[in-house]
């Protein structure tokens, strides 16, 4: 692979990774000013509903950005609207000038639709309510009728509303709890961000640009099936290897061989310069946090446990008797490593974060260091849920 291929130790192949998610060291990001920084980087976090001790995007930023609160993360959706809902890897959050570059998905969505008689005939109607009356949520219209969705069974209201969001015509104005309330999306994104056209006009363009854009997510990643790549469309391996050919030969990308790993890993060209730094072996400041289940940094399990040897499955579709852990757990990572898995509770009524579970990898030492480590980070999770911690855990 010639002069450019960069060799990492593993412990170094993790120390990049992490140095550059902003999970090892000083904290790189501070304020909702680390929150753009930080997605910028990333291209974007994914978002899921579920909020058992806080939603995937809130413990994503939570771990890496220095006084985050969940606050800071609506504003910047809901009134300042420097960052958008829409699909990317999967339902993710991103920058709103990243908006034309997934005209591509919207195409997909106008031509494809489940239920699609019953959903076009309303079409037209719920378009003119939010025009009239403002945003609006599936329970503002009287359309109880149930049609077949993405899912299942759900009501007309709800999967029209969705599927004008899904084709670009509606955007998610705000949120009430789990509620979405869409309003028109000229109304919440500026005009001359909607009249820029598609900035890719072949396809393998368009997968050229994701593929750097998921390796700038992640910041390693392999030229092999991966779940990393969800949402790049018809990218089977073919495919792939022509996006990874092209995107060598115009110097986007950099080959990376890890000690004890077989496959080629990849980082962008960008990141010579903190190659260079990490392969120098500096003291970096451990830091320990409670990693989201849709991070970033494990968007591809298989990389996580050949890296960090640690396997993470999220087991909140598993039947609880099939659960070797819990419903919803957290790795924890102290350092470089990830030392175990946390299971904790938000309750709402008490406002107390419960601490259910710690299971610790079998190769780790429960030292003082470790323990005064995991205290300051459940310390922070706490501040972070605004919990009296008066009780502490």
């Amino acid at each position: 692979m010639g002069e450019e291929t960069l060799t990492f130790s593993n412990g170094q192949a993790r120390r990049f990774l992490l140095y550059r998610q902003g999970l090892l060291g000083a904290h790189r990001f501070e304020g909702k000013a680390g929150i753009m920084d930080f997605i910028h980087q990333a291209g974007s976090i994914q978002f899921d509903p579920i909020d058992v001790c806080g939603r995937n995007p809130d413990l994503v930023l939570q771990s890496r950005v220095k006084g985050y609160h969940k606050q800071m993360l609506e504003t910047l959706l809901y009134e300042e609207r420097a960052l958008i809902d829409y699909f990317d890897k999967e339902l993710c959050i991103f920058p709103v000038e990243d908006w034309p570059h997934f005209e591509r998905t919207r195409q997909w969505h106008r031509e494809y639709v489940h239920s699609h008689e019953e959903i076009h005939g309303a079409l037209d109607g719920v378009l003119r309510a939010v025009e009239e009356r403002g945003p609006l949520s599936s329970k503002d219209l009287t359309m109880h009728e149930k049609v077949n969705w993405y899912w299942g069974p759900t009501r007309l209201s709800r999967a029209t509303l969705e599927h004008l969001y899904f084709q670009g015509d509606l955007a998610i104005h705000h949120k009430r709890g789990t509620a979405k309330h869409y309003d028109l999306i000229d109304r919440c994104v500026p005009w001359a961000i909607l009249a820029q056209s598609d900035p890719h006009e072949h396809l393998i363009d368009y997968q050229k640009w994701l593929v750097l854009r998921r390796i700038g997510a992640v910041g390693l990643l392999w030229n092999r099936a991966s779940p990393a790549w969800l949402g790049l469309g018809d990218f089977k391996t073919e495919r792939r290897k022509q996006a990874f050919e092209q995107l060598l030969e115009e110097g986007k990308i950099l080959p990376v061989k890890v000690a004890g790993l077989r496959d080629t890993l990849y980082c962008l060209s960008e990141d010579r310069a903190l190659a260079a730094f990490i392969m120098q072996d500096p003291p970096l400041e451990p830091r320990c946090e409670l990693i989201a289940p849709l991070d970033n940094l494990i968007w591809d399990r298989a990389l996580l446990e050949a890296l960090f040897a640690f396997e993470y499955t999220w087991e909140i579709y598993a039947p609880a008797a099939k659960r070797r852990y819990g419903y919803y757990v957290l790795p924890l990572l102290y350092g470089d490593r990830f030392v175990g898995r946390v299971e904790s509770v938000f309750d709402r009524k008490t406002q107390k974060l419960q601490l259910k579970n710690i299971w610790y990898q079998e190769s780790v030492v429960q030292d003082t260091a470790l323990q005064s480590a995991i205290d300051g980070c459940l310390a922070r999770f706490e501040a972070f849920h605004q919990a009296d911690a008066s009780q502490g855990l």
